[in-house]
C-alpha cells in the first residue's frame, strides 16, 4: 500500500488546531475586564465591563452601570476603608453575582439584578418596582431583581431583618432590608 501525505494539509490542520485552542484560551482569560485581589478605592464599570473580586480583594465602593457585571467570590474581612466591599451600587442593567466575601451594603435600582448565594451582606436597599404589567388581559406579575439562594429564611416585618442559611454551605446570614 502506497500512502502519500500532504505537508500543506498537515500544516493547515496544525494552524487550525492552534487557532481553535487560542480562541478558547483567550476567551477564558478575557472574561473579566478587571480582577481584584487586594484592597483598593472606588471602581465604576460601564458598557459590558466585568470585574472579579476574589480571595483578599475589596474596595470602598463598586458601581455597575449599563450591562456591566461583578462576580464576588471572596474578599478580605469587612471594615470601612480597610477590607471587604463597603458599598455596591447597581444601576441600569448592572448584574451582581455574589457567592462569597463580605459587603456592607448592596443598593439596586433601574433594571439591575443581583444573584446572592453566599457571604456576609449587612444591608440591601432596592428602589425598584417589584411588579410589572403583562398578559392579556393585563395583570400585575412579580418582577424580581434580587435572587437569594438559601436553604431557609425568615423575614421580621417589624425589624426588616431577613435571616436564614445559604444553600451552598448552610452558613447563617442576617441581612437588613
Amino acid at each position: 500500500m502506497n500512502m502519500k501525505f500532504s505537508t500543506v494539509g498537515a500544516k493547515n490542520k496544525q494552524l487550525f488546531v492552534c487557532l481553535f485552542v487560542c480562541l478558547f484560551v483567550c476567551t477564558g482569560y478575557a472574561s473579566y475586564t478587571y480582577e481584584v485581589y487586594t484592597y483598593g478605592g472606588n471602581k465604576t464599570l460601564h458598557n459590558e465591563e466585568a470585574i472579579l473580586v476574589d480571595l483578599q480583594g475589596g474596595m470602598d465602593g463598586l458601581t455597575l452601570f449599563d450591562d456591566s457585571s461583578a462576580d464576588i467570590k471572596g474578599t478580605s474581612t469587612l471594615g470601612q476603608g480597610t477590607g471587604g466591599i463597603w458599598t455596591i451600587q447597581l444601576a441600569g442593567s448592572g448584574y451582581l453575582d455574589m457567592s462569597g466575601g463580605q459587603v456592607n451594603m448592596i443598593a439596586t435600582g433601574n433594571n439591575a439584578t443581583a444573584f446572592l448565594s453566599g457571604g456576609l451582606i449587612q444591608q440591601i436597599w432596592s428602589s425598584q418596582i417589584a411588579w410589572k404589567w403583562a398578559g392579556d388581559p393585563p395583570a400585575q406579575i412579580p418582577n424580581p431583581h434580587i435572587t437569594i439562594e438559601c436553604l431557609d429564611h425568615f423575614y421580621d416585618t417589624d425589624t426588616k431583618l431577613l435571616t436564614g442559611h445559604w444553600l451552598n454551605d448552610g452558613t447563617a446570614f442576617s441581612i437588613q432590608l
